[in-house]
């Protein structure tokens, strides 16, 4: 295979290193996964991956001589600017790591390390749900929520590098406590893991609920089980969904109030539930939102699923200039 222009895409994650060659144009071209191991340091997880991205490159029929840039997506805080992880809570250790300068100096090319929520909103954007608009805002649904927000085709970082932090708009004054020092975050109302211990707190309050066999075989309640009775119409389930749903409205709504979106993607494993999520959103959306103009944002499932942060991140890597 002959290759004129090869770009390095990595989602770096507290389990996983996700790598991905791609072309120009995006496509992916060449996938590999190996064990972070973030235990034994930044450096040594830098030197396997190389290794990977090296014997990736080789199974395509390229070289490194190929290669116009690597784009890197990391847990953040993320100084994009000095290419550095300022400190990772799932990468233990990992604070002022210059990831960015370690992986320049042992691939010899460009690279560029952006959050890893920003390069799955930037995959999605270029690749994805949202390749045929230019205003997007995208929430990932996980053990948080993530964010990314693109504006005329640029992604937004702010002013100290931590614009898009939509997991933490506050929904709830003074509600419950979130890890990152706040009350009220969004993502401690409608995250996974959020959905799951809400639930559990309703039950272990007295509330009956078919969720209660699971709590009675010894498991903990988790969001796929919420989303199933709550299918099955049993009134705490869809108590706790379309709580989490109208709460993610509302974020909704007052994002399309300050950016004006032509599109809200949704990714991470809670849009798994499909219908059940995008119609209660849409609903709430619906009833929260003014009607003083006819505009509103398309509400829409991500595309690329694991792949998002690869894509986005090469992508980030030839148009960074731009960015």
């Amino acid at each position: 295979m002959t290759m004129d222009r090869v770009l390095i895409g990595l989602d770096i994650g507290g389990t996983n290193v996700k790598i991905g060659l791609c072309a120009p144009d995006h496509t992916l071209l060449a996938y590999e996964r190996i064990p972070t191991t973030a235990q034994d340091g930044p450096p040594a997880v830098v030197r396997r991956t190389v290794d990977a991205v090296r014997a990736l490159l080789t199974s395509v029929g390229a070289t490194m001589n190929d290669v116009t840039g690597c784009g890197v997506g990391a847990p953040g805080p993320i100084d994009h600017a000095r290419g550095r992880i300022v400190e990772a809570p799932n990468l233990d250790g990992w604070v002022d790591v210059p990831l960015a300068d370690l992986f320049a100096d042992a691939l010899s090319c460009r690279t560029i390390l952006e959050n890893d929520a920003n390069v799955a909103a930037y995959g999605e954007f270029v690749a994805g749900a949202a390749a045929r608009v230019r205003n997007m805002v995208m929430l990932t649904l996980g053990t948080g929520i993530g964010g990314g927000v693109i504006a005329d085709g640029r992604l937004i970082r702010g002013a100290f590098g931590s614009g898009g932090e939509i997991g933490h708009l506050i929904v709830e004054p003074d509600g419950r406590p979130c890890p990152c020092g706040q009350r009220g975050c969004l993502e401690r109302y409608a995250s996974a893991n959020a959905i799951a211990q809400i639930a559990a707190e309703r039950l272990e309050a007295g509330r009956t609920s078919t969720l209660a066999t699971t709590i009675a075989t010894g498991k903990s309640v988790t969001s796929e089980d919420v989303a199933r009775a709550a299918a099955a119409d049993d009134p705490l389930a869809l108590e706790v969904w379309q709580q989490a749903a109208r709460y993610l409205a509302l974020a909704t709504v007052n994002l399309h109030r300050l950016l004006n979106p032509e599109q809200v993607v949704f990714a991470g494993g809670v849009i798994a539930a499909g219908p059940l999520l995008f119609d209660a959103i849409q609903s709430h959306f619906d009833a929260l939102n003014w009607d003083l103009t006819p505009d509103k944002p398309v509400i829409a499932p991500a595309q690329l699923g694991e792949d998002a942060g690869l894509i986005g991140a090469a992508a980030l890597a030839h148009d960074d200039s731009h960015c």
